[in-house]
C-alpha cells in the first residue's frame, strides 16, 4: 500500500526515497498538588538523570558521526540539565507551592526563557533551554 505524504518541498524536482514522519511527543500535563515534596523532587532528580543519560548518548553519536566540534552543541544541553541554580528554584518551587515536578519546571523555566528573550542575542540559548525542558518533560 502506498501512503501520499504532503510536504513543503526543499528544492524542485521528484525524489523517491524513504519517508521519515517526526512525531512530537505529547507533553501536556496537568499541575497538581503533591503531598509529598520529597517524593515529587526525587521524581525531578530521576528525569534530570534519564535525560543527562540521553543527552550524553546522543553526544558520543554526533562525535561519531560528525566529529567533535559537531557535537559540541549538545555540551550546552547538558550544562542545562545539570546547572545548580535551575535544578535548585525547581526544587524550591516544588517544596514552597507542593506543585508536581512538571509544573515547578514549566514556571522555572519559562523564566528563564522570557529572561533570554528579552536580550538581543537570545536565539541559540532560548533554543537549547526550549529544547532541552522538552527532553525533560518526557521523563517527568
Amino acid at each position: 500500500m502506498v501512503e501520499m505524504l504532503k510536504g513543503i518541498a526543499a528544492s524542485d524536482g521528484v525524489a523517491v526515497a524513504k519517508a521519515y514522519l517526526l512525531v512530537q511527543p505529547d507533553l501536556t500535563f496537568s499541575k497538581a498538588t503533591v503531598e509529598d515534596t520529597t517524593a515529587e523532587e526525587a521524581r525531578l532528580d530521576a528525569a534530570l538523570a534519564k535525560s543527562t543519560e540521553e543527552l550524553q548518548q546522543i553526544r558520543e553519536k554526533a562525535a561519531q558521526s560528525l566529529g567533535e566540534a559537531e557535537a559540541q552543541v549538545f555540551d550546552a544541553h547538558l550544562m542545562v540539565l545539570s546547572d545548580p541554580e535551575m535544578v535548585g528554584q525547581i526544587k524550591q518551587n516544588i517544596k514552597d507551592n507542593s506543585v508536581n515536578a512538571e509544573s515547578a519546571l514549566k514556571e522555572v523555566t519559562d523564566m528563564y526563557i522570557g529572561m533570554f528573550e528579552a536580550m538581543e542575542d537570545n536565539a541559540y540559548t532560548h533554543v537549547v533551554i526550549t529544547s532541552t525542558t522538552g527532553k525533560l518533560e518526557r521523563y517527568s
